[in-house]
């Protein structure tokens, strides 16, 4: 007869290896879902690892013969945040309030106070901001962003066919404007995506809206930046001014920059300052401030 099994409340003896499995299955399987988790949470959210410190000045002198008891300011702040950008502070050498529109852009308004007869006032800001090293996802209306605006012609038929022949592929759009679009330096108006691809000539505005036009009419979400590229010091100067473009890939958002012919890279150089979209466009894009006409204002 064999052995009666040994007690123990009644209850069967188990195997110790059939046990110890289980309980290593049960922790990997506890892992894996926190893991996952972890990644469901984490996905879509953008890293910001370069801290940089911006600065830049405006001299600002009142051109009158008469004292100004009160005068207004507005000039264009960092774009508080995007794929590649996070603006976590602003300072400056006078009161100012900050103003944001739906489109994302931030201005500051300052109200100057006792400007004697042809005296000049310094205006200085300081930013602290965190760039990406790459792109990355941000959301963002990707509808709006495939649409014909002034500008941005995507209805019109030279820039389709260009597109398509292009297939699309945003690398081949930055290089073919890049090659065949003639930098012809600054250019006081706003020409245009059809200007640029028409008359194959622009400065950088019309170099990032014939790219932005090219990339809507082959169905990537695209928008022009207009900001500046940072030199070393992060002293920001109006020389410095650029256009340049972002564009929805998959779930990330890129740089691009046909006039150099950059496509995904150059992050930490740009700084944004302006969205271009439907709701939010300038008459001319260089034009980052506004101010009371009896005031001059340069960028210094």
């Amino acid at each position: 007869m064999p052995p009666s099994p040994a007690c123990g409340g009644g209850g069967s003896r188990r195997n110790p290896t059939l046990k110890n499995l289980a309980l290593s299955v049960i922790a990997a399987s506890l892992v894996l879902a926190i893991t996952w988790l972890y990644l469901g949470l984490s996905k879509g959210k953008p890293e910001y690892t370069i801290a940089k410190t911006i600065r830049y000045s405006f001299l600002v002198t009142n051109n009158t013969a008469e004292y100004i008891e009160s005068a207004s300011l507005k000039v264009f702040a960092p774009v508080k945040q995007n794929a590649y950008q996070l603006t976590e502070q602003i300072a400056a050498n006078q009161t100012f309030q900050t103003q944001t529109d739906q489109s994302g852009n931030q201005s500051l308004l300052f109200q100057l106070k006792g400007l004697a007869p042809h005296a000049s006032q310094i205006i200085s800001i300081t930013a602290e901001v965190k760039l990406a090293t790459g792109a990355q996802p941000f959301g963002d209306e990707s509808e709006i962003l495939l649409l014909s605006e002034p500008n941005i012609e995507v209805d019109a038929p030279e820039i389709g066919d260009l597109a398509a022949k292009l297939n699309g592929e945003i690398p081949q759009i930055a290089a073919w404007l890049y090659k065949n679009v003639t930098n012809i330096g600054y250019i006081a108006e706003d020409r245009g995506a059809h200007y640029a691809i028409a008359a194959r000539q622009g400065d950088c505005t019309e170099f990032a809206s014939a790219f932005v036009a090219l990339a809507r009419a082959s169905n990537v979400p695209s928008r022009m930046i207009g900001g500046f590229t940072m030199e070393q010091s992060g002293r920001l100067q109006a020389e410095n001014y650029h256009n340049w473009a972002e564009y929805e890939s998959g779930d990330t958002w890129g740089i691009a920059d046909p006039q150099n012919n950059i496509v995904d890279s150059g992050y930490g150089s740009y700084i944004a300052f302006y969205n271009f979209d439907k709701h939010s466009r300038l008459e001319n894009s260089q034009r980052f401030l506004s101010y009371d006409q009896r005031l001059s204002v340069q960028m210094m």
